[in-house]
């Protein structure tokens, strides 16, 4: 945990509230430019937030909506027809922090033998019933799997959440199989500071703010190299497939002082107002798109039914 909470001295606050205005004190190492919160929750704390709070307090339901369900799906499918090529020889899938499972469900019906790990029980319950999928209610710890059992892992918007991204990394490296894939992404803070509301950026749920290069450097600390096959099309991106490292490939930079800079100077405009230009048609794109996922979710039924639909335009 040392490199994500940084050194001594090194921190700067950047925001003394949540996207709320609620108290939340957040911090940028600037030897990193990793953004996080202050202080970091402990396991216990996060334990119970995930278990019961979580999901009413991040989605307001105790389990997903329907317009939020064909959303989720679509994201998933997108992603899929994006990566096709690397996906289609994985066997073995893992789906950690597998939410209301809508890739799981789609990876099922390509053929794979999928399992799930989803913290909050009632979303857990809700892959089991509602979508017939392998999802344990569990948090992340080393002895879930055994060494090298699956050729494919995917934390999607997973890693901003736990308290120690690069032990975690590490230990989630362990259930690769040698040649396998381990596919991470997270919200992009640089995109965050562009894109959201003034003041709308942090919350207690992403202890973590990441950027291309300190989810990389994260990686890196934790065993893994970027996979080369797919670097060129995740290149700036917060999502990237990665591999484990051998020994002498592993990361050793962890400072980077052009990059901090960088990530302290656009929150600093965040905050000066200076990414306003077309917030206003915003809310107006934002109802319509909701309207019509309501829409198309209830024409199309049950959960699973919605999930059939998706899954159809990917064969």
């Amino acid at each position: 945990m040392s490199w994500a909470l940084g050194r001594e001295g090194r921190h700067e606050v950047v925001s003394e509230t949540d996207r709320h205005g609620k108290p939340l004190r957040t911090l940028i190492c600037m030897e990193t430019g990793l953004v996080r919160n202050d202080p970091v929750p402990d396991d216990e704390a996060l334990a119970r937030f995930y278990a019961e709070d979580y999901r009413i307090a991040y989605k307001g339901a105790a389990k997903p909506r329907r317009r939020q369900i064909l959303r989720n799906f679509r994201r998933a499918a997108a992603y899929v027809q994006s990566f096709r090529d690397v996906l289609d020889p994985a066997t073995q899938v893992l789906d950690v922090g597998a939410g209301s499972g809508e890739f799981a469900f789609l990876m099922t019906r390509l053929g794979k033998s999928v399992t799930g790990i989803e913290p909050n029980a009632r979303y857990a319950a809700y892959c089991r019933e509602a979508l017939g999928l392998e999802v344990r209610t569990a948090h992340l710890s080393p002895n879930l799997f055994p060494p090298g059992r699956f050729d494919l892992i995917r934390l999607n918007h997973v890693l901003e959440h736990l308290n120690d991204p690069v032990t975690h990394l590490g230990q989630i490296a362990r259930w690769l199989a040698p040649d396998g894939l381990l596919y991470v992404e997270v919200p992009n803070i640089e995109e965050y500071c562009r894109r959201k509301s003034r003041g709308g950026m942090f919350h207690y749920a992403h202890i973590y703010n990441f950027n291309p290069w300190t989810l990389r450097t994260c990686a890196g600390l934790a065993g893994l190299a970027e996979a080369p096959e797919t670097a060129a099309r995740s290149a700036g991106t917060t999502g990237a497939f990665f591999r484990r490292a051998e020994s002498a490939a592993r990361s050793t930079v962890t400072e980077n002082l052009q990059n901090a800079q960088h990530v302290r100077a656009l929150i600093d405009a965040h905050y000066a107002g200076a990414f306003g230009r077309g917030r206003l048609a915003r809310p107006f794109v934002k109802l319509g798109r909701r309207i019509e996922e309501t829409l198309t979710g209830l024409a199309l039924g049950p959960p699973r039914a919605i999930g059939e639909s998706v899954a159809r335009t990917l064969r």
